[in-house]
């Protein structure tokens, strides 16, 4: 959905004058596990027009409302036993406020392929349904998307999602706010509810020292922690590095992560 620069409030006009924007990001990650397993995965996804951030060069709007296609590939090892999952997929905007999405993913020994039709109500709210088919089962659930802006840089979004048969509910929510000068900070948690399994909750959070380079923490019900850093060379290369460990005594291990962004 397209808007006319008249239409928008002159502050934002102001916030939003010196952004970089991009079309294409291309990310891949390697991910070493400390009971001899590992995992590499790599992606890109096109936006067919330019995405702008809200400062930090890794932050951009809530809600996606560019169509765009994408394609990521995952090799995963452990041990003697191998793994490969390959996704590809896309979201068309059309300009009535109809979404449309498709995915098709490849586990090796399961397919498992997605459909999606929403309706952008406003710029801000986007409520989608989106089936699911795979070898075994037949998924429908709901899914609604929400931003609250709070001023021209500051924002609060939410995400609901519910099954058909109400079976599991989850529900996340983002805070990002501009601290002043090159300073943001973030906010996040989620939280899913079953009917048949013990609830889980998750909180993050992310500090931007410059628009460039940012730390960030999340904690998780099953006493996961990721302490996490990323960082542009410049306002296309970005590299990342993590360590997670989960303290729980019936299943402790250490993580380590590193991974670059190309974005254009």
């Amino acid at each position: 959905m397209r808007f006319k620069l008249a239409a928008l409030p002159l502050m934002l006009l102001a916030a939003t004058a010196g952004a970089e924007e991009y079309n294409s990001f291309t990310k891949s990650k390697y991910t070493n596990l400390e009971n001899d397993a590992d995992r590499f995965t790599i992606g890109s996804q096109y936006f067919f027009s330019g995405k702008e951030t809200l400062g930090p060069l890794k932050e951009f709007e809530y809600i996606n409302k560019v169509s765009n296609i994408y394609g990521d590939f995952s090799h995963y090892n452990e041990g003697s036993e191998d793994s490969d999952i390959f996704t590809v997929g896309g979201e068309y905007f059309a300009s009535n406020g109809i979404v449309l999405g498709a995915q098709l993913a490849d586990w090796g020994e399961e397919n498992i392929d997605t459909l999606s039709i929403g309706y952008l109500f406003t710029p801000n709210f986007l409520v989608s349904l989106e089936h699911e088919d795979n070898d075994s089962d037949n998924e429908l659930s709901v899914n609604a998307r929400y931003n609250h802006q709070l001023n021209a840089t500051d924002y609060i979004g939410f995400d609901f999602s519910v099954d058909e048969e109400f079976d599991t509910r989850s529900l996340s929510s983002k805070y990002f706010t501009h601290l002043g000068g090159e300073q943001y900070l973030t906010a996040e948690l989620a939280y899913v509810s079953y009917d048949e399994g013990d609830d889980y909750w998750k909180l993050g959070t992310e500090y931007f020292f410059t628009q460039r380079t940012s730390v960030g923490f999340t904690l998780d019900e099953n006493e996961e922690f990721k302490l996490g850093m990323n960082h542009f060379f410049n306002r296309n290369f970005a590299v990342e590095a993590a360590y997670i460990s989960n303290t729980d005594s019936d299943d402790d291990y250490d993580t380590y992560q590193i991974g670059m962004t190309v974005q254009l």
